[in-house]
């Protein structure tokens, strides 16, 4: 292999390096949850959440310090991995899912 094509091949190789994390900025988070402790699957919106997530004590208190909006009535926003989830208490239905803002 000669220099030139070499440095051509390395030259090719770092551009793509560079653009691949720009791609994966644009990409927009996922609407699920991953299967976790608590969750055994992959949760979606109009799933059913885990009974533990429909207890007041794993409500988030402080969803507007998180940017979430107000929960609808009879939701809470909770915490699954690294998603917020509005959840239904009176079924368990998710409402909404977004992602944990870092």
């Amino acid at each position: 292999m000669t220099s030139k094509t070499l440095i051509a091949s390395l030259a090719l190789v770092a551009g793509f390096a560079a653009a691949t994390p720009i791609v994966q900025a644009a990409d927009n988070p996922q609407k699920t949850v991953q299967p976790g402790v608590n969750n055994k699957r992959t949760l979606e919106v109009g799933d059913r959440a885990p009974d533990i997530y429909q207890r007041s004590e794993k409500a988030l208190k402080n969803w507007k310090e998180k940017g979430l909006q107000s929960p609808k009535a009879d939701s809470q926003w909770v915490q699954i991995n690294d998603k917020y989830m509005m959840v239904m208490i009176t079924n368990g239905t998710i409402v909404d899912i977004r992602p944990v803002e870092r």
